[in-house]
């Protein structure tokens, strides 16, 4: 064996020592949780204050919360509507024991009448670099045909880049699916206005998306709601 044939041996086998992760670093999916929340209407004032002290306590103490937002819907202002993003599920898990969630748990325990909770498998998680505490917030639950899920997430995920990429009023589309029950997607949508959100509905992007999933949404509903809380660390 000549110098060349024994030095291209060695990297080789360096190759496959090291192995893809070590040549290549994946990255991290953030971890996310929804939770649908019924809070007594007697209590929704204070609920909502305590919602928002948490929030912002969280994302200025714990590293690994990337988002909290909160949302109630317009036509039932006592159900609320939780998106939660960490860095990973240790970082969800950490958030769990901290005081400040302990307190808020505490606070509001005798005001949630009922919850709902899912672990989320992220679809594309769009966001601009910084979000704004008061936005238009839109959210939106489908059916997909599991025979076109595939072709549907990568319909919305062109259509998601997109709009955060030339659309200046579209602050953040978050798509997930639910870790039980894949076929069905949320959304989490934050625009500067309304008049973003129209001028959204207008865009090309967006009605080529239309034309290309009609088929593949096998049900729909959307949700106007009235922000909480926006809290996001800056990407």
């Amino acid at each position: 064996m000549n110098l060349r044939q024994f030095l291209m041996v060695c990297a080789s086998a360096l190759a496959l020592c090291l192995g893809p992760p070590a040549l290549a670093q994946k990255a991290q999916v953030p971890f996310v949780r929804l939770e649908d929340l019924e809070i007594d209407p007697a209590q929704l004032e204070g609920f909502k204050a305590a919602a928002r002290e948490h929030a912002v306590a969280t994302l200025r103490m714990e590293r690994g919360v990337l988002a909290l937002h909160a949302a109630a819907e317009k036509g039932n202002p006592a159900r609320i509507r939780v998106f939660e993003m960490y860095a990973d599920e240790r970082a969800y898990q950490a958030h769990l024991r901290t005081p400040h969630f302990q307190r808020f748990r505490s606070v509001t325990a005798k005001g949630v009448l009922a919850r709902g909770m899912y672990d989320a498998v992220p679809v594309l998680l769009g966001a601009k670099p910084r979000l704004p505490a008061k936005a238009l917030v839109r959210i939106a639950e489908l059916e997909i045909d599991p025979a076109q899920l595939e072709a549907y997430k990568a319909a919305v995920t062109e259509e998601i880049d997109t709009s955060i990429r030339v659309e200046a009023g579209v602050l953040a589309i978050y798509s997930v699916a639910l870790k039980e029950n894949p076929t069905h997607l949320r959304f989490f949508e934050i625009y500067a206005d309304e008049k973003a959100y129209r001028q959204h509905l207008e865009s090309p992007h967006f009605k080529k998306y239309v034309d290309v999933t009609r088929s593949m949404i096998t049900a729909r509903r959307l949700f106007e709601t009235e922000p909480l809380s926006l809290s996001a660390k800056p990407r």
